[in-house]
């Protein structure tokens, strides 16, 4: 399914404005489910600046960068599969000073927590 999300995700748009794209997309005649983490909300308004694949032993199918309208600072987002055609997004709130670092190795926001 993660290859049915990358052609609906676009730099400089917000991620307001992405999900309902991703809502629009649908698998076997099943439309997509996203979700947004409560903690997610407050950065609704950020630009998606890049993304890259999540990590292959992760639920997290993309990890996104997204750019503060306000400031020069950049959340790493997360799109992680949640359940059979649901994703949800989620966001590590600590802004970084470049492009680069949201999408810097490591652990993503979502990909730990236990359901």
């Amino acid at each position: 399914m993660s290859n049915a999300l990358a052609p609906a995700l676009a730099k400089g748009v917000s991620f307001a404005a992405l999900l309902p794209k991703l809502g629009a997309i649908s698998d076997g005649g099943k439309p997509l489910t996203v979700r947004v983490e409560d903690r997610a909300r407050p950065y609704l308004d950020h630009v998606v600046d890049g993304w890259t694949d999540g990590p292959p032993t992760s639920v997290v199918a993309f990890v996104l960068s997204g750019k503060d309208p306000k400031d020069h600072k950049w959340r790493r987002f997360t799109l992680a599969k949640v359940a059979p055609w649901t994703y949800e997004l989620g966001v590590f709130p600590t802004g970084y000073n470049n492009a680069q670092d949201p999408l810097a190795p490591g652990v993503p926001p979502s990909s730990s927590r236990h359901g």
